[in-house]
């Protein structure tokens, strides 16, 4: 038996270590060591640049990233400057800014228009359906075919219904706004429309239906700017808006924003205008730019349009400010810091000359009269095509019918317009927020004249009779005329021309179509009874033209029976067409802007050179000379021209710079503007008061035609309301009927007339001067003068002449809009003499 080996137990933790063999090792072990090294090595490496460029940026840079960091969160906010207000001259306000949503999108927020499309449209289809917005028909300028301009606006013209008169004017205006606006937008369309045109877009390269939300986002200066959608937003919308901004990406609401608000009603339309947010073509003028080459306004900024909104634009504005407002991740407003914020500077408040107690009563009675006549046309149109009536070319004999007309009330002592009114007026609200395609539609097809035309400052009248005082002043000046010199008025006259006295020209005086005379007059009756007979004597010189056969002269004429009633020749000798028109631009107003602040025509007075210039192959002649003496032909005026020229008979000759601002006013204090003389009628005052006398007869002499009016064939005073007979001492008026021709000749030969009255009062120490016209509105002396009689009468009340109460109200006027109490009744008048 074999003896075995004991084995012995050896605990681990009693083993002595044993060092290992290197040799022992197999042989990549080497290699990866290194490999190991190297890698560590690159490691350690790479974390030390980190850590040096993370020290150089900390210590070098730090400042510079921490701004870029706080850049992240902060964004830099304009604040727009409140608009400045505006009052009356009693400090009524008609202007002023009330806060309102208004909702904003900014383009760059919106889904991208190539990879979001559909989400893209979505955001701007239900925003649109939100606000109630309408689809608008647009032309891109871009898209349409070269060559074929032309043709695609003939035919957007003709689908719209545009006049053929009318079209090349509408095409212009397309074609001018296309220079400055990607998409040009034609107009609103209702759901018929927009089918209409869709159906047509196949035709119509270029032309689109989109919807106006769509066509305000597009038509921008900058994505990056917000684009004010609509403004003055109804709460209830705006906040279920704003309850749904998580599904609208670009959309902001602003319940802070300022509208412009209008108190002072439709009787200010025209001396206010509006405000609109600002188009591309002002967006894009150099004008748009400040000293310092920075933009004024952004795309949606407001600014003023018509009126003295656009006139005071830079006063009112104001200077914008800035905030740095801190947002979070999800572009939440966190807070607004105070650091770099700059405060908006407010624009300057504007006091106005108008008294609105004064402005409402002048509407009230111009309105009235305009209504008084239009009844009186109707009824005479009825009894003229009962009589069978017809005019020269066979067609029924009619007269327009009376729908528009202005007044003007000028204090001749300073300039200040004291009442400015333009029937008929609009609602310059509806503009601030965006007027509606079908509300514009409306204004456009009113009965009434066009509302947006500011008739005392824009339209052009021939002045008609209103003339005959300036051009008795001139010709008095001129020593021409005297006082005393008569001429007899026989009802008209008949002209043979000075180079062939076998034709010539009748021209009636107003008496001669009622087959009747004035008969002898001397210059302070021709102005009372405004003889047209007199007046042609005062205005045609001796012919000088080389070819007369002998000086200009006149027969006595019957114009209803058309026949010279006498062959006595009586041979002209009066001012002349040169100096007349020398007198009548330089030492009156005519022809030339009255330099006040709101837009103007300039209007004419024509001369040779006008009429060399516009038909170079007729000499000027006297039947020129004989419809200017009357203020007919192509002498045109505005209404405050006439109001102007008659205010400088009534100051002594001083022509004084119309004006409806009195004063601009802030926290620090007033600024009243000063009165500008824009220079001297520098004619005698013993001549001016020779016309001012006749002119006093027209109001205050029998037979002065504007003294009375027939009323059951009775005379009745037509100063009921300045001057009622159981009131205080008289006042005098001095004033002066028109009936200015216009359009086609009717049966007898006659045209039909616009009403003219233009006056001043008290005739010592005048306070204001009156001017009116009524469209289509007959003879001046019927319904232009009950117009200035209800305006003296309320200028009166408001300066405590007289009792308050047949025209103003018992009770100061606290707000625009506060009705002033009804007139006593006028009796209704028959037409007569102006």
């Amino acid at each position: 038996m074999s003896r075995r080996k004991r084995m012995q137990y050896d605990p681990p933790h009693l083993r002595k270590k044993r060092r290992r063999d290197p040799a022992a090792g197999r042989s990549e072990q080497g290699y990866l060591s290194r490999r190991i090294f190297l890698a560590k090595s690159g490691v350690v490496a790479i974390f030390a640049v980190l850590a040096g460029k993370l020290g150089w940026m900390q210590i070098n840079q730090g400042e510079s990233y921490k701004e870029i960091a706080e850049n992240n969160i902060q964004f830099r906010e304009v604040i727009k400057a409140p608009r400045g207000l505006i009052t009356d001259r009693k400090g009524r306000t008609l202007a002023e800014n009330r806060r309102a949503w208004e909702v904003r999108v900014v383009p760059s927020g919106l889904p991208s228009r190539t990879d979001e499309p559909e989400a893209r449209k979505r955001v701007l289809e239900s925003l649109a359906a939100a606000l109630g917005l309408e689809n608008v028909l647009v032309i891109e300028p871009n898209a349409v075919p070269k060559g074929s301009a032309d043709l695609v606006y003939n035919r957007v013209a003709t689908m719209l219904g545009t006049d053929e008169a009318n079209k090349p004017d509408q095409i212009q205006f397309w074609r001018e706004q296309s220079l400055s606006n990607d998409y040009v937008k034609v107009v609103d369309l209702s759901i018929d429309e927009s089918a209409m045109f869709r159906s047509k877009l196949s035709e119509l390269p270029g032309v689109s239906v989109i919807n106006e939300v769509e066509y305000l986002v597009e038509n921008i200066w900058s994505e990056d700017r917000p684009v004010t959608i609509r403004t003055d937003v109804p709460r209830e919308v705006a906040l279920r808006l704003e309850a749904n901004l998580l599904y609208l990406p670009g959309v902001t609401l602003d319940d802070n924003a300022l509208v412009r608000s209008y108190r002072g009603g439709e009787i200010m339309s025209h001396v206010m205008g509006y405000v609109q947010t600002i188009d591309n073509v002002s967006l894009r003028s150099p004008e748009n730019l400040d000293d310092n080459k920075q933009r004024i306004y952004d795309q949606s900024d407001f600014i003023g349009r018509e009126g003295l909104e656009q006139a005071l634009e830079s006063q009112l504005r104001g200077v914008k400010g800035v905030q740095i407002v801190e947002r979070d991740v999800n572009g939440v407003d966190v807070r607004v810091l105070r650091e770099g914020a700059i405060l908006p500077e407010p624009g300057k408040n504007a006091r106005l000359t108008i008294d609105m107690e004064l402005q409402e009563a002048i509407g009230k009675a111009l309105r009235k009269q305009i209504d008084a006549a239009a009844a009186f046309k109707v009824t005479d149109n009825a009894k003229r095509l009962a009589d069978g009536k017809k005019k020269p070319d066979g067609t029924p004999s009619q007269w327009e019918i009376p729908n528009a007309g202005a007044a003007v009330a000028f204090d001749p002592r300073n300039g200040e317009i004291l009442g400015m009114v333009s029937y008929p007026y609009y609602d310059n609200q509806l503009f601030v927020t965006g007027i509606s395609q079908t509300k514009f539609s409306e204004y456009l097809e009113a009965e009434r004249g066009t509302p947006f035309l500011n008739r005392c400052t824009n339209e052009l009248y021939p002045p008609g009779s209103t003339f005959k005082i300036f051009l008795a002043a001139s010709a008095l000046h001129q020593g021409t005329v005297k006082p005393e010199d008569t001429h007899v008025c026989r009802g008209a006259i008949y002209v043979p021309y000075t180079n062939n006295i076998a034709q010539g020209t009748p021209m009636a005086c107003w008496l001669g179509w009622q087959n009747s005379e004035h008969s002898e007059l001397n210059l302070f009756d021709a102005i009372k009874r405004s003889c047209d007979t007199y007046f042609y004597n005062v205005a045609v010189s001796k012919s000088q033209d080389p070819e007369a056969f002998e000086p200009a002269y006149y027969l006595d004429y019957n114009m209803l029976d058309q026949e010279i009633v006498s062959n006595e020749k009586h041979v002209f000798d009066g001012l002349g067409i040169d100096p007349m028109a020398d007198d009548m631009r330089q030492r009156f107003w005519f022809g030339k802007p009255t330099e006040i602040e709101v837009v103007e025509a300039q209007g004419l007075f024509p001369d040779r050179e006008w009429k060399a210039e516009i038909n170079p192959n007729e000499d000027w002649n006297v039947g020129d000379t004989l419809n200017i003496s009357i203020g007919q032909g192509e002498t045109k005026a505005t209404p405050l021209q006439i109001a102007l020229n008659t205010a400088s008979l009534a100051n002594g000759g001083r022509m004084l710079k119309p004006r409806l601002i009195h004063s601009f006013f802030d926290q620090t204090g007033e600024e009243e503007q000063e009165t500008v003389e824009l220079g001297r009628l520098e004619i005698a005052q013993e001549h001016i008061d020779v016309v001012v006398e006749g002119m006093r007869r027209v109001v205050h002499e029998e037979q002065g035609t504007a003294f009375t009016s027939l009323v059951d064939d009775m005379p009745v005073s037509k100063w009921l309301l300045t001057n009622p007979e159981d009131e205080e001492e008289e006042i005098i008026i001095a004033g002066k009927t028109g009936t200015a021709e216009f359009g086609e000749i009717d049966e007898l030969g006659a045209r039909d007339t616009h009403a003219w009255f233009t006056c001043f009062a008290p005739l010592e120490n005048p306070e204001i001067a009156v001017s009116v016209v009524i469209e289509a509105g007959g003879e001046g002396s019927t319904f232009a003068v009950p117009v200035a009689d209800e305006v003296l009468r309320a200028y009166f009340e408001m300066t405590g002449r007289r009792p308050r109460g047949k025209v103003l109200s018992t009770d100061l006027m606290t707000a625009p809009g506060d009705a002033p109490a009804d007139p006593d009744a006028t009796p209704d008048a028959t037409p007569d003499a102006g």
